[in-house]
């Protein structure tokens, strides 16, 4: 159940992400100010989009036959195959970074004045995590 969650919660997960960086280069080159009752709100509710696909992610990971084998010592063994490897190495670590880079990004929304400097934080951050999102996904598996 947890798997299937995390598989279909991913597909939200890159819906917000797109949606916020689409809407932050169109209000970025219109000149529009950043609405903190609107704008900071779909930022915030990525990010926590986001933390619950990392959440269930982990819960996924940790009970996965492949954390199994991790601890059973073959680490080595997935280190190998590179359709293992993507699984059990590249993708959680790429989706740790991704997520940290977007809490980042985030943060600076908060302590930024300057509607200009919160779009361009948005792309710079929002964008970075989405992109590495898009290249760690195991998409074989999907």
């Amino acid at each position: 159940m947890l798997k299937f969650l995390h598989h279909y919660w991913a597909y939200l997960l890159l819906i917000m992400l797109i949606t916020i960086i689409v809407k932050a280069v169109y209000s970025l080159f219109s000149g529009n100010k950043f609405n903190f009752s609107t704008d900071f709100r779909l930022a915030t509710f990525t990010w926590i989009v986001f933390e619950i696909q990392i959440l269930l992610g982990l819960t996924v990971y940790f009970t996965s036959d492949y954390f199994q084998g991790i601890k059973e010592g073959h680490f080595g063994e997935y280190m190998k195959s590179a359709p293992d490897r993507l699984i059990v190495m590249e993708h959680p670590v790429m989706m740790i970074i991704a997520f940290l880079i977007l809490y980042y990004g985030y943060n600076r929304l908060k302590k930024v004045q300057d509607s200009r400097r919160k779009w361009m934080d948005i792309i710079i951050f929002y964008g970075l995590a989405f992109l590495l999102v898009l290249l760690r996904i195991p998409w074989a598996k999907l």
